[in-house]
């Protein structure tokens, strides 16, 4: 089957999934001639960064086989409908393709089950990761953990989320940008995190790597103070995207760091050697499906949404 098939059964498969912001719009669309634009196609959907903007996103299955068959699911394994399913490799030269002719500016990523629920998150993560490690894409990713995954493998999936970022005022001449390099950061007053804390260690170390100096103009040891004094204008600040969701009131913007990109990796300690209690395994559960991922910013986007 060629791609562009594959593409038409996959995306149209995708549609039944209704996470994205537009999917609860009213069906319209100019077939008729009348007006411009459709709130009823496949393929595209959209989700909202903080500033307002309406982002699009390639919105795709890695595949509708499922080995599961859940009556209210059109891609039920006794369902007779069209299969297809991409490889890996496929889909990243996919998202590649569609945003370097801007016709999206993300990826929206579920699947039917193949094989078990980890070998398909499996795939899911190394989409993700080729995207994010042997191509530097920079845009918008969205994954939908697959039920039953082992937490494993959705705290890999994390792990290529919590990117540090530039974090300014939206009038400040870096917010326009597509990236920022560490020493380009390093010539406007910074607003730091105190030495103590993970976050200010990533920055000493990527200024380290980039060969520059900083010398903060304010350190705090609370993100909220931090986005007030970003907010007032007393500089910019290097900080982890998962923390952007929490700088809302402040009303800023993000722009990632390069050169180099540092990535904070969070995720979940359990004893060695010991099963997981059943309230520990409804915590992992709960967590899994509830935590809040971060959110999209500019057409670099700050990392991998995970829901």
């Amino acid at each position: 089957m060629d791609l562009s098939a594959k593409l038409a059964i996959l995306a149209d498969a995708a549609k039944y999934d209704a996470s994205c912001a537009s999917s609860g719009s009213a069906k319209r669309d100019s077939r008729d001639g009348q007006g411009l634009g459709s709130t009823e196609g496949m393929g595209i959907c959209h989700s909202y960064a903080p500033d307002g903007r309406c982002i699009s996103l390639l919105k795709v299955l890695l595949t509708n086989h499922c080995v599961y068959d859940c009556l209210y699911c059109v891609n039920r394994s006794s369902s007779n409908v069209p299969r297809a399913r991409f490889r890996v490799e496929e889909l990243v030269q996919l998202t590649l393709d569609f945003y370097r002719r801007n016709l999206i500016e993300g990826l929206f990523l579920s699947s039917g089950i193949i094989r078990s629920p980890d070998y398909t998150m499996e795939q899911v993560v190394e989409v993700a990761r080729q995207l994010r490690e042997d191509h530097h894409f920079r845009g918008y990713i969205h994954l939908k953990t697959i039920p039953d995954a082992d937490p494993e493998l959705i705290r890999q999936a994390g792990l290529f989320a919590d990117r540090i970022v530039l974090v300014c005022r939206p009038d400040h001449p870096l917010a326009g940008r597509s990236a920022v390099t560490w020493a380009e950061m390093a010539v406007h007053p910074v607003v730091a995190m105190s030495r103590t804390t993970s976050v200010r260690q990533l920055m000493d170390v990527a200024c380290a790597q980039a060969g520059v100096t900083i010398h903060p103009l304010y350190e705090a040891s609370h993100l909220a103070t931090i986005g007030g004094l970003v907010g007032a204008g007393s500089g910019v600040a290097a900080l982890p995207s998962l923390s952007l969701p929490l700088l809302r009131f402040a009303g800023l913007s993000s722009v990632p760091l390069e050169s180099p990109v540092m990535e904070r990796g969070i995720g979940i300690v359990l004893r060695a050697g010991r099963t997981a209690s059943v309230a520990a395994r409804g915590l992992l559960a709960m967590l899994a499906q509830h935590r809040e991922p971060p959110v999209a910013e500019d057409r670099s986007g700050d990392g991998v949404k995970v829901d």
